[in-house]
């Protein structure tokens, strides 16, 4: 049997584009009539032609394919083993980026509820690294070099506002940027910590849900108290009537971004390490 372009393309529910691309990659080859000069396409394409579309459900590259058509059964084998590790790798990412965002939904879910000053129970312990200061951005070269590693190595980073102990207690509210992953990941990843990398210890903590604008310059514009209502009124409140004081930094974990009254606003979590007095 032989197939004109159009009927080959309307039998594999492709455009006659892609069979021609696929011809020109040199999956499939074509014969020419001496009367009419039509394409014309053998039941081989058909059978090479979804071969070639198969290897690239795999995930395999149009030169990894092309490669492919010259392979024994040995190396055929191995580079199907290869790719099959490599989607091992996307599955465990991906599965660790859903648990990230069912993270994500049931925090969000509490920010219709939440009604009290917060609830006591132990933080998850985090390694995290800061990009700014205040206003000031840290620039060292390897601390940007962990930033990156942060960022792109793990799928559950997230994004993270530091009040240090000393700074809470006189008032000098300054906000600390950063980036944050559960300590378990790090082996996970294999990301390696160092000097421009701080622990945020498994301990005994306040949590509640504050906001912030996005705006950086509006936060920036924000003096000492009205950062200190924004995000601890409420929880220092609770704090001093049940006769607790701060026992370490400061953490708040950005857990979504929503537009509220036509501004962006960040919702976080923020986590406040507790002792008794």
């Amino acid at each position: 049997m032989k197939y004109k372009i159009s009927e080959l393309s309307n039998l594999l529910n492709v455009s006659t584009n892609t069979v021609r691309r696929y011809e020109q990659m040199g999956y499939i080859t074509s014969s020419r009539t001496q009367d009419s000069n039509y394409r014309y396409y053998s039941e081989d394409d058909i059978t090479k032609f979804m071969n070639a579309r198969l290897l690239r459900k795999y995930g395999f590259t149009h030169t990894e394919i092309s490669k492919m058509k010259s392979y024994d059964m040995p190396e055929l084998i191995a580079s199907n083993e290869n790719r099959m590790e490599k989607m091992d790798e996307q599955i465990a990412y991906l599965s660790n980026l859903r648990h990230r965002l069912k993270d994500d939904i049931v925090l969000m879910k509490k920010v219709d509820v939440f009604k009290q000053p917060g609830y006591i129970k132990d933080c998850v312990p985090l390694s995290y690294v800061l990009y700014q200061s205040g206003e000031k951005l840290l620039k060292e070269s390897k601390r940007i070099m962990t930033v990156q590693d942060y960022l792109y190595l793990s799928p559950e980073v997230q994004r993270i506002y530091l009040i240090r102990k000393e700074d809470a207690e006189n008032d000098n509210i300054v906000l600390n940027m950063g980036w944050a992953i559960k300590i378990v990941d790090l082996d996970r990843y294999n990301i390696k910590e160092n000097e421009y990398t701080e622990r945020y210890d498994k301990r005994k903590s306040l949590l509640t849900l504050a906001k912030l604008p996005v705006n950086t310059d509006k936060i920036n514009k924000c003096n000492n108290e009205q950062l200190k209502d924004m995000l601890l009124k409420e929880p220092l409140k609770y704090m001093n009537e049940h006769n607790l004081k701060i026992d370490g930094d400061i953490i708040g974990i950005v857990i979504t971004i929503v537009i509220e009254d036509d501004e962006e606003m960040q919702y976080l979590l923020i986590s406040i390490p507790i002792a008794e007095m």
